[in-house]
């Protein structure tokens, strides 16, 4: 039976890597500095991580990975680097807070899904066509607590607090930020949805909808 590498041996391998990268080496009190572990534990893991060939360790030198224990690693820091670029530049976290969440998922992520978040990222970074989709994410992050005309449900009332950046000036006529609607409910191919304002109805095509934020009205 194949012994398989635990995520706290995989931070070990990653730990190892990026001291060899910074400092040329990797000494076992180095190690447990980086991982703010004591240096029973460092030694336990380095046997463990010899024993399954990812490293040559001796008590009196730096250790060393081999070629397995260096193609984890890289795997482990890739993984690390695509998903804190995600979680900071596309979806707006805090670059600390970013780090410690790609930590915790970095070890239960595959290469396939790694190379998706890639793709995905890239293209929302980087494609004209994705602007607009850009714009209304970095409303979304900044306008908490408010919705879309578009995700309400027939029946509610809602306040219009704004207009999104990629609403058209002439997008929308006869409504106007402080107006309280109530949806009555959506074409039936969804491409407008039906509103009233002061008992006058409105259909508002959904690529609109979709651009103006709401908060619910307050009940009565």
């Amino acid at each position: 039976m194949v012994e398989q590498l635990t995520e706290s041996l995989e931070d070990y391998l990653e730990a190892i890597a990026e001291l060899i990268a910074v400092e040329g080496h990797a000494h076992a009190k180095e190690i447990a500095a980086k991982l703010n572990v004591k240096m029973p534990s460092v030694t336990g893991a380095l046997r463990q991580l010899e024993k399954m060939g990812c490293i040559v360790y001796n008590t009196h030198y730096p250790v060393q990975l081999t070629e397995k224990g260096r193609e984890i690693a890289e795997d482990v820091m890739h993984h690390h680097r695509v998903l804190k670029q995600f979680f900071s530049g596309i979806l707006g976290l805090p670059l600390d807070k970013a780090s410690e969440t790609a930590c915790r998922l970095e070890h239960l992520i595959d290469c396939d899904t790694i190379e998706r978040f890639v793709l995905f990222s890239e293209a929302i970074a980087k494609r004209s066509d994705a602007r607009a989709l850009q714009t209304y994410l970095t409303e979304a992050m900044g306008l908490p607590g408010l919705t879309v005309l578009s995700d309400c449900k027939p029946g509610e009332k809602a306040i219009v607090e704004k207009f999104g950046r990629n609403l058209a000036p002439d997008a929308v006529t006869g409504l106007k930020p402080g107006d309280t609607v109530t949806v009555e409910g959506f074409s039936l191919d969804r491409s407008a949805v039906r509103v009233t304002r002061d008992g006058q109805p409105l259909s508002i095509g959904i690529a609109a909808a979709e651009n103006i934020w709401v908060q619910p009205a307050p009940r009565a």
